[in-house]
């Protein structure tokens, strides 16, 4: 089973016709989400970042979002990732990382945080992200592919 995490970025591209990454996102959901080989990791923050007020509004890109999330359900190939784990130190990172004297500081979002340390300790072996700036490092430390535009 290949295991396939992915970014907000990617499912807003997906489900989002009018952005920049639709077509890109389409072409990875294809390639790596329809194969009874792979599984869909979501963290729950990402759900948190994607499933937004606007997303919500969007009948259209709800009903693609629940065919999708039904057909992978069905097939046992969804796999919501708990962040209890990792949401604690994230935080505490993201704060003892703020100050100003500190040249190592990365301005990454709590949510990118959180997903940093679920691809550090979580087996995943595709990582699909409009953002790999933001993970390359954790992903070539830990041999996984990276995904992108």
């Amino acid at each position: 089973m290949i295991r396939v995490c992915v970014d907000s970025g990617f499912l807003i591209g997906l489900y989002e016709k009018s952005d920049q990454y639709h077509d890109r996102a389409v072409e990875h959901f294809a390639t790596y989400l329809e194969s009874d080989l792979s599984q869909l990791l979501i963290p729950w923050p990402i759900l948190y970042e994607s499933v937004s007020t606007r997303m919500c509004r969007r009948q259209d890109q709800l009903a693609l979002l629940n065919r999708d999330w039904k057909r992978l359900e069905a097939r046992r190939r969804l796999v919501l990732l708990d962040d209890s784990d990792f949401r604690k130190r994230a935080m505490e990172e993201c704060l003892s990382e703020h100050r100003p004297m500190l040249a190592r500081y990365r301005s990454l979002s709590l949510a990118d945080r959180v997903l940093r340390h679920i691809l550090s300790e979580v087996k995943v072996d595709v990582f699909i992200t409009f953002n790999e700036g933001d993970f390359n490092d954790v992903c070539t430390r830990r041999g996984q592919t990276l995904v992108g535009k």
